[in-house]
């Protein structure tokens, strides 16, 4: 089971085989991509250009589909571009000018932040379509993040996609009920959250109680810690020399 959705899942490639090392280093060198992409200042537009080239080679190379990860991208577009849109009124200063056309530090700004979104996003989303989330578990507890942290994160993904169908019956039957539009105001849309909280919350305890019977002791995994390989400590110190490379050939 991996990140996306059953399509996404049917589409996307076999995990084995298309990373570049092994869960632990592509992990940690997702991660170290991330603080660099984050860490560029907020007038550096061609250094996010140049990062984003890795992602896009990485998709490539590894036959990763590009629809799902552009529908994901897409969903949350409005939101970048929102957050974006602030800087073009709270920073005026002239930055360039193209002609008549003067070039504003918000202007730049803003676009700073919405290829920054767009690369970072990009990249976790190649790695998770690469990734089981069984995997991606495995690889967390090797950095050693607390045991009941990653089993929560199992726990919530893997029910997520009960809670999805659940959402949707409960909203199909109140829009049969409900005729000239009554039914769809802020009342009424608490009303329906608050009986889907219920309905989780009994779910969830039953869940819990079956597992209990099962043997379930607040561990998933009962794999050992994978200790880091010379292979992926390799790995780790060639995607940091290409990230600071980057960071110092476009330094401004």
């Amino acid at each position: 089971m991996s990140f996306g959705t059953a399509t996404e899942q049917r589409d996307a490639p076999e995990a084995s085989g298309n990373l570049p090392a092994g869960d632990q280093a592509s992990l940690g060198i997702l991660a170290l991509f991330i603080m660099f992409v984050v860490s560029v200042p907020k007038h550096n537009l061609p250094a996010v250009i140049a990062y984003g080239s890795f992602p896009v080679f990485f998709i490539t190379a590894a036959g990763i589909p590009l629809r799902p990860i552009a529908k994901r991208l897409l969903r949350l577009s409005p939101f970048v571009l929102f957050m974006a849109a602030g800087n073009l009124y709270f920073d005026r200063t002239p930055f360039s000018a193209a002609g008549s056309f003067t070039i504003t530090g918000g202007m730049v700004s803003g676009s700073v932040i919405v290829a920054k979104t767009f690369v970072a996003l990009g990249a976790m989303h190649a790695f998770s379509l690469c990734t089981p989330f069984h995997r991606f578990g495995s690889a967390l507890r090797s950095f050693g993040v607390p045991e009941v942290f990653v089993t929560q994160l199992q726990l919530v993904y893997r029910y997520s996609f009960l809670l999805v169908p659940e959402a949707r019956s409960l909203r199909k039957a109140r829009d049969l009920r409900s005729f000239g539009g009554r039914g769809n105001d802020l009342f009424s849309t608490a009303q329906l959250i608050g009986s889907l909280l219920l309905r989780t919350t009994s779910r969830a305890e039953r869940i819990y109680m079956a597992m209990c019977a099962r043997g379930f002791r607040h561990s998933l995994s009962m794999e050992q810690k994978k200790p880091f390989t010379a292979t992926d400590t390799a790995a780790i110190t060639a995607a940091l020399i290409c990230f600071a490379a980057v960071r110092v050939l476009f330094a401004p």
